[in-house]
This record gives structure tokens, sequence and C-alpha cells, in this order.
């Protein structure tokens, strides 16, 4: 069977649907032998740079403009997996079987009505020339089908693979002191990441300091980074390596999320891979993936907040670590790339 992955999201390789396709590269560098002896052929849709970075067992097709706008154009395949619902490349529908992975409706607290809109008939389209949607949480998949129609064909939930971080190397990034312990909060800094909840919560924590690590570059991160002139305990740093992710979490009191719109929340589980205490919004999916492990917030007025924080640190020991470090490990990409191919191999 020809099989298809599209990972052309790779252009964004920082962003939290960027590096799941980065690890699905990864996974195939490492395993794509083992698919080929099943006599499944694999190729990777990669944007150029990423062309041969996977090993010699998968074919690589490069992501070029003319394939959105021609897709007849592009070569046939079997089985076609688009690994999250907003890639501008699909195969004609009819010639290609199609898994569509669908990770969040987030734009529909996000954009303008009229934007609402026009992305709900995009993804609409998608699902109707999908024969399987899958959804990368409960929450995902019951908040989806609240704004398309499925149609009754088959719907599975496969949880995200999370990358094992705690193995690698680590490298300290020069503007983070450890004069004073620091809780983390990582992701792109975007209104729905409500990191600007966590300011007045941190002059309430004036023992700990604040590292905001992430995509800094929207108008919402300009304004947080006019407000730190008043919160010298917190400091910005925009995107980070991989080295660096690794050092912040093994170095971090603890995990700051206080996002409002999720459709997994990749930090939650990260953090925990170390042992770190995890404080969440309790909205979205972020009470699914979290389960029992994280300290969720009921509300965000800075006094509720800092007594969930004060409670959680206290009542944090290392059999509540080691816990958490098991339940982590249940989000591995073993799990979750066997219950795709057994997927692949039930179309």
């Amino acid at each position: 069977m020809q099989i298809l992955i599209d990972l052309s999201i790779l252009r964004h390789p920082y962003c939290g649907l960027g590096q799941v396709a980065l690890n699905y590269g990864r996974w195939y560098a490492a395993h794509g032998h083992e698919a080929v002896g099943d006599g499944h052929s694999i190729t990777l849709l990669v944007p150029r740079s990423f062309v041969g970075q996977f090993g010699q067992h998968v074919h690589y097709l490069t992501a070029r403009r003319i394939y959105r706008l021609m897709p007849w154009l592009m070569p046939t395949f079997d089985l076609w997996h688009s690994m999250h619902q907003m890639s501008p490349y699909r195969p004609l529908c009819g010639r290609t079987r199609r898994i569509l992975t669908v990770h969040d409706v987030n734009f529909m607290y996000e954009k303008t009505l009229a934007k609402q809109e026009k992305y709900r008939a995009r993804l609409q389209r998608d699902c109707d020339c999908a024969d399987v949607l899958c959804f990368i949480s409960e929450f995902a998949k019951a908040d989806t089908l609240r704004r398309v129609d499925a149609k009754n064909k088959p719907t599975h939930v496969i949880y995200n693979g999370v990358e094992h971080l705690v193995q690698g190397q680590q490298k300290q990034p020069p503007a983070v002191s450890t004069s004073r312990p620091f809780f983390l909060s990582i992701g792109e800094v975007k209104p729905k990441k409500n990191i600007h909840t966590l300011l007045p919560l941190m002059d309430l924590l004036p023992d700990y300091q604040l590292v905001v690590a992430g995509n800094a570059g929207s108008s919402y991160a300009q304004q947080l980074r006019q407000q730190l002139l008043h919160h010298p305990n917190v400091l910005m740093l925009g995107t980070v390596t991989d080295d660096e992710r690794r050092w912040l979490y093994a170095h971090c009191a603890g995990l700051l999320f206080p996002s409002l719109s999720e459709g997994f929340g990749l930090p939650v589980i990260e953090a925990m891979q170390w042992g770190k205490p995890v404080f969440c919004s309790n909205r979205t999916s972020l009470p699914e993936v979290g389960g029992p492990y994280a300290h969720y917030f009921d509300s965000f007025e800075p006094e509720h907040m800092a007594a969930v924080v004060r409670c959680g640190m206290a009542s944090f020991d290392p059999q509540r670590a080691q816990q958490e470090q098991a339940y982590a490990a249940t989000f591995g990409y073993e799990r979750h790339m066997q219950q795709y191919w057994e997927l692949y191999c039930c179309m």
C-alpha cells in the first residue's frame, strides 16, 4: 500500500503542530524500515529543506505551491493521512482513501464571525472528503462535531504522541538566572494562552521568577513586553531551541499554563515527564489531558491562582512526581503510531 503522510506544517517547526510533524518524521527515521518490511511504501510530504532528513527508508514529496493550486498533478496514493486539519494540501476526493486528524476548532474562539464561518466551511469540506476522522482528545472530538457534520463516518480518538524529552542534551538559555526558582510558561505567545493573567499572579509570588518561552512575534506579545517593566520577576525569552527547552523543564519549579483553548496541551505532559507540578486552567481539553495529576485554576483572579500554586507546591512530593512520570509515559509516540498503523492497515 502506498501511503502519504502530510508533514507540510514543518514549514513552522517551532509551533505545536510543527513539533508534532517533526516527531512523526523522527519516528519514521527510526522505524521506516519496519513499515517497508510490511510491504508498505511511505511518502512524506515535506518542505524542500526537510527532504532526506528522515532516513532512506521513506520517500519524499516536496510541498510545492503548484500542488495546492492543481492537486491533480500530484502523484496518486492508496492512503493519505492529513495529520492536521489546516493543511493546504489534499488528495482529489474519490481517488485516494483519506484519514483527517482534527486537532481543534480554535478558530471558533479566535476569529471574527465572518472568518469563523469561512474556516468552518473549509473544515466541513475537508471532512466531506475524508473517509475516517480522527481527533486528538475527546474534547476536540465533541467540540468539532458541534460545528461540522461527520455524516456517519468512522471517528476515532487517538491522543497526541508526546516527545520523550528527558533524554537529550540541555543548554541553559543565557538570559535565565538560577539565583531564585522559576516557573515556566511555554508555547506561542498568543491571546488564547492567557499569559497576561500570570503577571499579577507573580506579584503574589515574589520568591519566584516566571520564564515565558515561545514564539513572541504577535501584537499580544508586544503588549506583554511593555507590561514587563512593572513585573521585574517575569522574563520573556521568545523561541527556544530543543536543548534549551529541555533545560527549562529540567530546572523549573513547575509549569504555569492558564490557556483558554487547547485541543490537547502538549506542555502539560512534557512537564509531567520531568516530574514537575503542573498548574493549568480547567478549560477545554486540559482537565482530560492533565487528569488527576494537574492542579487547576477555576478562575483567573490572582489570589485564587496564587492559592492553587501555593497548595500544589506544598503538597508535591517525590511519590507524586513518580506518578506523574508514569502517567506521562502513556502518551508516548510508540503507542500513538501503533494506533495509526492499525488504522492504516484496516483501510
